[in-house]
């Protein structure tokens, strides 16, 4: 069916496949739908299936060439598919580029695709690697952070008791709940900004529009017109350079009663803790574990960043955007609201702004994932069927069900090729750090190494 086809590169791993079909293969293509219509075919003056088949043309000819159009395009795809490298990306939607394509069926007809396929290129040198490893001891305070933060964890939050008089005054520290609306210029409510029922810790920031301070000393149940100006490196750009004017209610204040940290806190925790000893040994033990997790992860981002470095290659549009999106849905996700939401809120505009942000950090993590994926190949790293059972025993360990139920859930959910990921992963980690050069770097505190990025 194929006559011809003609690969051309293009920038940013893009391709344009140029294929031409046999004229024999279209006027069959053509023929058989017209025989098959005929069959049923009812036109006035005609009984079923007597239509002829220049009348059928003359009437149906032209949506006859289009729907064999289609299908021979994708009897073409599919067949070049299977034979060709440059496959298109799942998320990169093949796209036709000729204007007005039409069916011939007197000579062979051609057309164009274009599309995005996986970035190629040559792995540097990968083994020996010479990296800086973090050293980080844990103190005193790092017990005592996660103490605290196991007692906040703890604590009970109630309805705040009023002063003398009774009124209950929002401060610092306390829980509240706040319906709120964006004012335009002329103090209309600006419907797609409307948020119902937020609840945030007052101090925190944990909101939009950063309005702890402005609410401070509200009454429960009162309502207040606020303007903030927002300078021009805030950290949301969409509010960067701007003053905003909003309508706020407050609907409750809850303030937290926090326990004391002893042996009954330790017991609140979990069982298997019987005091307070029993906790910290726990915590540090955690403590110690993160740490050993956290410098393993930092040594390996530390080669595969240095690899990536040396490759040149572009990275597809389409795998860029598909990055993206999920950047933007995970972002929606920490910050409690649908995608779509935020970008009611955002605006379409606050949205791309965002995005163009985060850019340049997810191309980094996409030439890492890349340049893992050129390795695994490299070294022929494959999860065995024995290290997915036994990977599938340690999920059923950790999850407290049986292994069958653990092969029953990853099963029915699609989950096992994510499985096999994770082990080929941590084998391809195991490997890159025992061929690496690590010395020591310098020294870092738990929350540096954690919480904070260098």
């Amino acid at each position: 069916m194929i006559v011809s086809q003609e690969i051309k590169k293009l920038e940013k791993s893009a391709v344009e496949l140029k294929l031409t079909i046999a004229q024999a293969a279209a006027r069959a293509e053509y023929d058989g739908l017209l025989a098959k219509y005929v069959k049923d075919a009812m036109l006035p003056g005609f009984r079923r299936g007597k239509v002829p088949l220049s009348v059928l043309e003359k009437k149906f000819g032209e949506g006859l060439k289009a729907e064999a159009l289609q299908t021979l395009v994708d009897k073409s795809l599919h067949e070049v598919f299977e034979t060709i490298d440059e496959k298109p990306l799942s998320y990169s939607q093949p796209e036709i580029i000729d204007k007005n394509l039409e069916l011939s069926l007197d000579k062979d007809f051609t057309f164009t695709l274009r599309y995005d396929i996986f970035p190629k290129f040559d792995l540097p040198a990968y083994k020996g690697i010479e990296v800086e490893e973090p050293q980080v001891t844990l103190g005193q305070e790092d017990e005592k952070r996660e103490l605290e933060l196991i007692q906040e964890q703890n604590s009970m939050v109630i309805d705040k008791a009023g002063d003398a008089k009774g009124v209950v005054k929002v401060a610092k520290g306390d829980t509240v709940t706040v319906n709120y609306v964006e004012l335009d210029s002329a103090a209309t409510e600006i419907e797609n900004t409307r948020r119902q029922d937020f609840v945030f810790t007052v101090g925190s920031g944990y909101n939009y529009y950063k309005i702890d301070e402005e609410i401070v000393g509200m009454k429960k149940d009162a309502e207040k017109n606020l303007s903030k100006s927002y300078p021009e490196d805030f950290e949301t750009r969409e509010l960067a350079s701007s003053t905003r004017s909003l309508k706020v209610k407050v609907t409750a204040i809850k303030e937290k009663k926090l326990p004391e940290i002893n042996d009954e806190l330790a017991q609140d925790v979990s069982e298997e803790f019987h005091t307070l000893a029993d906790l910290k040994k726990s915590i540090n033990d955690r403590l110690v574990k993160n740490v050993e997790n956290a410098v393993r992860q930092k040594n390996i981002d530390a080669v595969l960043e240095k690899v990536a470095a040396q490759t040149s290659f572009e990275l597809p549009e389409s795998m860029i955007r598909a990055e993206m999106e999920n950047t933007w849905r995970n972002f929606a996700g920490n910050s409690r609201m649908r995608p779509e939401q935020l970008e009611q809120m955002v605006g379409p505009e606050g949205k791309q702004r965002m995005l163009d942000e985060w850019k340049p950090q997810s191309e980094v993590a996409l030439r890492r994932r890349l340049v893992m994926e050129k390795i695994l190949e490299a070294e022929q790293i494959e999860c065995s069927p024995e290290e997915l059972e036994s990977e599938l025993a340690t999920q059923a360990d950790a999850s407290k069900i049986t292994l069958e139920e653990a092969r029953d859930y990853f099963t029915k959910n699609g989950l096992m090729n994510y499985l096999e990921h994770d082990v080929r992963d941590r084998k391809l980690a195991d490997f890159l750090l025992a061929t690496s050069k690590i010395k020591k770097g310098k020294k870092l505190s738990y929350v540096d190494l954690i919480g904070q990025k260098e």
